[in-house]
């Protein structure tokens, strides 16, 4: 009985690879996706006339503040490969030099639209932010946000204007 079980694993746990190969292997594909990532955002960026605020692998973010009925909202419009649709809501975090800010969105309900590049999506969430946070906002300089919701996790890097 023995026998017949190492038969069977040397027969169908026989490594037909190795660990050099597969290594190599992943190394190429993580090349070339950097350079598709690169090429994708390339094209995002040339469909969209504004200048965008923040950038991450595959996602071009646009930001701005509203003010509606005395209370301020942080407008985030995400365009890229962020695709959302959720009950439960969204949360920034806005890392700046000295400090970190916390917003979560002002609905629960949040759904993507269509890009019009294929395989792209538009997502726009509006967060809710205080005077005292948009003083903070306005007096350090934002390094990276962060958003992050159901399955997404998204970190952006904040370009220089």
């Amino acid at each position: 009985m023995s026998s017949l079980v190492s038969y069977v694993c040397k027969k169908y746990f026989r490594m037909k690879f190795s660990f050099g190969k597969l290594k190599s292997a992943l190394q190429k594909n993580n090349a070339n996706n950097e350079v598709e990532n690169a090429q994708y955002l390339e094209t995002l960026k040339a469909a969209v006339e504004d200048k965008p605020f923040a950038i991450s692998e595959r996602n071009i973010m646009f930001t701005g503040m509203k003010e509606l009925a005395g209370y301020f909202y942080f407008r985030v419009v995400v365009f890229g490969q962020f695709k959302i649709k959720t009950f439960k809501g969204a949360e920034l975090t806005i890392t700046c030099k000295n400090t970190e800010i916390k917003l979560k969105s002002d609905m629960d309900e949040l759904a993507s639209d269509y890009g019009m590049i294929p395989n792209s999506f538009i997502t726009s969430i509006d967060f809710e932010i205080d005077k005292n946070q948009i003083e903070k906002l306005n007096t350090t300089k934002i390094e990276s946000l962060r958003v992050v919701s159901k399955k997404q996790d998204v970190t952006f890097t904040a370009l220089k204007s």
